[in-house]
């Protein structure tokens, strides 16, 4: 009897929300919690969740849930199925990474538009598609109610840029300085340049300037500078000389050659396909 009570329970709730057409959520419960391409601790690692990150709920299965796929998630479809950002065949699939070999994620039709953010070899890397499900661990979400009415939206905080005071200029014939010997940067925002824009950039981290970092790209006995990275030096310290992918927002400064990065996500020594 109670069992039966339960389900007439459960239906009724599922018609509230129907009726209403309020999207059910999940919030996280745990430190960054893996989200995986099928309902199996065996399947495609694709991201991790962090505590208190609220997902769409689709439905549960076997001691996991169905989530819509982050926008954070890059997604691939084969480009010779799609033009101008649009799915010519009937059905076609979206996998998590640029190859036959990789998950099917959610499948489009076609008249669907797709929010492409870059291609590699024939493949195009798009935004998750509406219905894109990854799958997380029940044990660490808590399903919650439809969207409050005035929901508290907190904000990324901007990154601070810090202007240090000006420094004497060298004398004319100087000896080349040491790292551990480089002046800060003065970084001034670059009007002229679009800034905060949203990157994913791998590399291994150094100290540049004095407060800041650099990713650099390692080929052989070289090192090639991608960006600057400025984060909180207790966090990057530990992180020196790993292989990682950061994933933020980038910003431009006057006379500075390249991009500074502001860290949203750091994924250490992560798996990169060429």
């Amino acid at each position: 009897m109670k069992f039966r009570l339960l389900v007439l329970l459960s239906a009724l709730c599922f018609s509230v929300f129907a009726q209403t057409n309020e999207v059910m959520k999940i919030k996280v419960t745990g430190d960054r919690v893996s989200l995986r391409s099928n309902p199996d601790v065996n399947s495609e690692l694709l991201d991790r969740a962090m505590r208190g990150e609220e997902l769409d709920y689709f439905e549960k299965t076997n001691g996991w849930v169905a989530v819509q796929a982050p926008d954070s998630l890059n997604f691939w479809v084969s480009g010779k199925y799609v033009q101008n950002g649009v799915v010519q065949p009937d059905k076609l699939n979206v996998r998590s990474g640029p190859s036959p070999n990789y998950s099917v994620v959610c499948v489009v039709i076609k008249g669907d538009s797709l929010a492409l953010r870059g291609e590699f070899n024939e493949w195009l890397k798009i935004a998750p598609p509406s219905g894109s499900r990854v799958w997380i661990s029940e044990k660490y979400v808590e399903i919650i109610a439809p969207p409050k009415p005035e929901p508290v939206v907190v904000p990324v905080p901007a990154p601070v840029v810090v202007v240090p005071e000006p420094q004497p200029a060298p004398a004319a014939v100087a000896p080349k300085r040491t790292e551990a010997e480089l002046k800060p940067l003065m970084l001034v925002l670059d009007k002229n340049k679009e800034q905060g824009i949203y990157d994913e950039i791998p590399g291994v981290l150094r100290r540049a300037n004095p407060g800041l970092y650099k990713l650099v790209l390692i080929v052989g006995e070289l090192e090639e500078p991608i960006c600057l990275v400025r984060g909180k030096e207790t966090q990057m310290e530990q992180y020196l000389n790993r292989s990682m992918l950061i994933k933020g927002k980038k910003y431009w400064a006057v006379d500075v050659d390249l991009p500074v990065l502001q860290p949203i996500k750091i994924h250490l020594d992560p798996i990169l396909t060429d």
